[in-house]
């Protein structure tokens, strides 16, 4: 991979995490203001997750030499727990990020920190994608309005 495929990959990386970070922050509001406050906490600390690994790929691409990008990523907004556990899931499976990831980490032989930068993504979006997983069960085995009162909270 070049350096400025690695650039703009790490951009694109970038771009898309802080876009979904400012959506995650805007579930976060939607739901603990319908008193859901635990599923509002993950929100933030999905929020907070994906903020920071934005932030991880822009700084790799000064330290590269090159030129952060700054954009946006249309996200989908949701009032319902449940759509977005399934927007959630969908994601998972069509946009493939893991496999995508699984891919450029193949062509970075020649880029350690790069390479471990993108391993540890793959680590938080299989944890992400075991949670959403375990939530949709829940939902499955105890119904989804069963499901709300477990998201209420103080």
């Amino acid at each position: 991979m070049t350096l400025e495929e690695k650039i703009k990959m790490l951009n694109d990386y970038a771009i898309g995490w802080y876009s979904s970070s400012q959506a995650d922050y805007t579930h976060e509001a939607i739901f603990r203001a319908q008193g859901f406050v635990k599923f509002a906490d993950r929100c933030r600390e999905e929020g907070d997750e994906e903020l920071e690994e934005a932030r991880k790929c822009t700084a790799r691409v000064v330290s590269l030499g090159g030129q952060p990008a700054i954009g946006y990523v249309e996200q989908p907004l949701f009032c319902e727990i449940k759509d977005l556990l399934k927007d959630w899931d969908d994601g998972f499976k069509e946009f493939k990020g893991v496999e995508r990831m699984e891919n450029e980490i193949a062509n970075l032989a020649d880029d350690s920190i790069t390479r471990k930068l993108l391993e540890g993504f793959i680590e938080c979006e299989a944890e992400h994608r075991a949670w959403v997983a375990q939530h949709m069960g829940i939902i499955e085995r105890i119904g989804y309005e069963n499901y709300l009162t477990l998201q209420l909270g103080e």
